[in-house]
Parts: structure tokens; sequence; C-alpha cells
């Protein structure tokens, strides 16, 4: 696996194509004269401080670019571009998502869930306790900010049982934390992870093509 750092890629992005990607996206007239005139300005702007852009084309930075083998055991593996060889690396995080050479997303479910409760932590200081917001707000609120957060890249997860458990156990319902007004226990504790294990599940589905 190789993640690739691309140098000035939104500099060196053809604009002709672009135009017509939302041409095709039906965004065309006044609206698209507008977009191209944002960049047309720019480009004049470029030349005005006598530093004019390069030619299109995409240029890979190899300092900024790792490589990985996906095995339990350590294999080594050359990779050159450009007569330069990249760094192999154990763990590399893309998108925020954590990557781990033997190929296990444990470390990643474990930073998820680090995440959600510094996500619920602020909620709890921010929303739950405030009596001004009722109970369907803070529960929309929850489904739109914790859940996500909690569940973010899980499209790449393994989901065993133990994981399964380990993120359920999780919710905020059966930890510690005082949910005043109770976000998730009033409510429905079930709903609170059918919110979770829905696009858990979802994708399980998606995978084997059932619906």
């Amino acid at each position: 696996m190789c993640f690739v750092d691309l140098e000035k890629a939104f500099d060196r992005v053809p604009r002709g194509i672009l135009w017509e990607v939302l041409w095709e996206y039906g965004v065309r007239g006044p609206l698209l004269r507008a977009v191209r005139s944002l960049y047309n300005r720019s480009r004049s702007l470029v030349r005005i401080a006598s530093s004019e852009g390069e030619a299109a084309g995409m240029r890979v930075s190899t300092s900024k670019s790792d490589a990985m083998v996906l095995d339990r055991k350590k294999v080594a593996c050359t990779l050159q571009v450009g007569g330069e060889v990249l760094p192999q690396v154990e763990e590399f995080k893309y998108l925020g998502v954590l990557f781990m050479s033997e190929g296990r997303m444990d470390h990643e479910i474990d930073r998820r869930i680090g995440a959600a409760a510094a996500v619920m932590r602020s909620m709890y200081r921010s929303v739950v306790v405030k009596k001004e917001l009722s109970r369907k707000a803070k529960l929309s609120i929850y489904q739109s900010i914790y859940v996500p957060t909690l569940t973010y890249g899980h499209e790449l997860w393994v989901m065993t049982e133990r994981m399964r458990v380990k993120i359920l156990t999780f919710l905020p319902h059966r930890t510690h934390v005082p949910l005043e007004l109770s976000i998730l226990t009033t409510t429905s504790p079930r709903l609170a992870v059918t919110m979770v294990t829905k696009p858990l599940t979802s994708r399980g589905s998606r995978a084997t093509g059932s619906n």
C-alpha cells in the first residue's frame, strides 16, 4: 500500500476538466461563469506578482509519501519514485483514519472511542445540562455529532463480536457519565444503540449485497 502526497495538487488540477464536470452536473450559465471568473482573477494576480504557475500535471511529493506492507509479519519492501526510496512505515493516518501494517483496526477503534468520549464530555457541558433544549433536540445533537464521531471510517472495520461489544459497552447510557434529563435512558436506551449500530449493520448489508 502506498500513501501518495501530490505536490500543489490543487494548483495543478486542469481547470478545463473542472468546468466540464460542473457542466455535466448542471452548473451552467451565470453561475459557471462566476466560478470561472474566480480562477481567472487568481491567475492574473500570479502574473502580476511575476511568478507564473507551473504547467498542469501531477507530481508526487516523495518527502510526504510513505509505503506500507499489509502483513502480520514485518516484510521489507522497497518502493522508489523518481529514484527516491519511499519510507516504509508500520502506521499511517490517512483522512483521519489510522492504518496499521498488521491490518488490524483495534487502535483506530480505540481512537474513535477516545474521540467520542471527548465529544460526550463537551456535550454534557454544552448540551445535556441545558434546560432550554428539548429532549428531542438533545437526541438530535447526539445523533448528528456523537454517533458520526464514534463510527467515522467504520466502512473499513472488520466488525468482530469483540469489537461490537466494545463499542456498545461504551455507549453513554452504559457508562458512568451522568446525563441530566437523560438524553438516552429516559428516551430509549435501545434507540441510542440503534443509532450507533445502524451504520455498522448497513455497511455489512452493502458489502454482502443484501437489502
